[in-house]
C-alpha cells in the first residue's frame, strides 16, 4: 500500500518552495508534495502559461501517471482553483478523484476573478496589487533580475486567472469531501468562501482563521490538524485523531 500523498498547488507567482514553511511543520503520516506551474521553481526554464485551462492541462499531463494510491489536493488562492479544475478533469476522464480537496484563500469557483487587465498593468500597479494582498516584495525589489522574473510569472498567473470562464463549466457537483479555509481579513469574504458549497454534493467544512490573504502560514498547526483528521482514515501510517479543532 502506498503512503497517502497530498499534492499542493501554489498561489499566483508561488512555487513548490512556497509551501516549505507549512511542510516543515507537518506531522508524519502524510507525504506533502508541492507542485510547480511552468516558469518557476523546479520548472524555471519553461515558459509560463497565461490561461487557466493551459495550466490545468499541463498538470494533468504531468500527474496523471502519478495519481495511483491514496491522494488528496491542497490549493491556496490560485492553487485552489487549479486543484478544483484538475479534480473536475479527473472525473471527466473517468479517473480516480482525490480523496479530499482542501481549498484555501479563495472564494468559490463561481466568484468572478477581478479583471485587472494584467497584460497591460504597469510595474507599480503590480507591486500595489501584491501589497493589497499582504504580500511583501521589498526583498525582490533589491534585486532587479529577481523582480523581473517574479513580475513575469505573476503577470502570466494573473492573466490565467482572468481567463477563467465559470459559465463554460457551471457547478461541478463533485462527490468528494472538501475543507475550505479563509482569513478574517482576506481579499475574499466568508460568504464568498462559503460558495464553494455550490461545487460539492456533501456539506463542506468551512473555517475562518485569523489573518489576511496569507493566513495559512500563521495558522499552520490548525491547518495540519484539519488535514490530519480529514485524511487519517486513508493513511498508511497510524495517527492519533485530534479531539478538538480550535485555531
Amino acid at each position: 500500500m502506498e503512503a497517502l500523498r497530498l499534492f499542493c498547488f501554489p498561489f499566483a507567482a508561488g512555487s513548490c518552495y512556497s509551501y516549505q514553511p507549512l511542510i516543515r511543520q507537518a506531522p508524519p503520516g502524510i507525504v506533502w508534495i508541492p507542485l510547480d506551474y511552468p516558469g518557476r521553481g523546479r520548472r524555471l526554464f519553461e515558459s509560463s502559461l497565461d490561461t487557466l485551462d493551459a495550466v490545468a492541462d499541463d498538470l494533468f499531463r504531468r500527474l496523471k501517471t502519478q495519481l495511483t494510491g491514496p491522494f488528496a489536493f491542497f490549493g491556496h488562492s490560485m492553487g485552489s482553483l487549479i486543484a478544483y479544475r484538475l479534480s473536475c478533469r479527473l472525473r471527466a476522464e473517468g479517473m480516480t478523484p482525490p480523496l479530499h480537496l482542501f481549498l484555501s484563500g479563495r472564494g468559490g469557483a463561481s466568484i468572478p476573478e477581478k479583471q485587472r487587465n494584467a497584460k497591460n498593468m504597469t510595474r507599480q500597479e503590480i507591486i500595489q496589487e501584491v501589497q493589497d494582498m499582504d504580500g511583501d516584495v521589498s526583498a525582490l525589489l533589491k534585486n532587479p533580475r529577481s523582480f523581473d522574473l517574479y513580475e513575469k510569472v505573476l503577470r502570466a498567473d494573473m492573466m490565467a486567472l482572468e481567463s477563467y470562464d465559470y459559465a463554460q463549466t457551471g457547478p461541478a457537483s463533485l462527490t468528494i469531501p472538501a475543507t475550505v479555509f479563509i482569513g478574517e481579513n482576506d481579499i475574499y469574504t466568508l460568504a464568498e468562501a462559503a460558495r464553494w458549497q455550490e461545487e460539492f454534493t456533501a456539506p463542506i467544512d468551512l473555517h475562518i482563521l485569523p489573518g489576511g490573504h496569507f493566513f495559512l502560514f500563521d495558522n499552520a498547526p490548525f491547518i495540519h490538524r484539519c488535514v490530519h483528521d480529514a485524511l487519517v482514515p486513508f493513511s498508511l501510517y497510524p495517527m492519533q485523531r485530534h479531539e478538538t479543532l480550535s485555531p
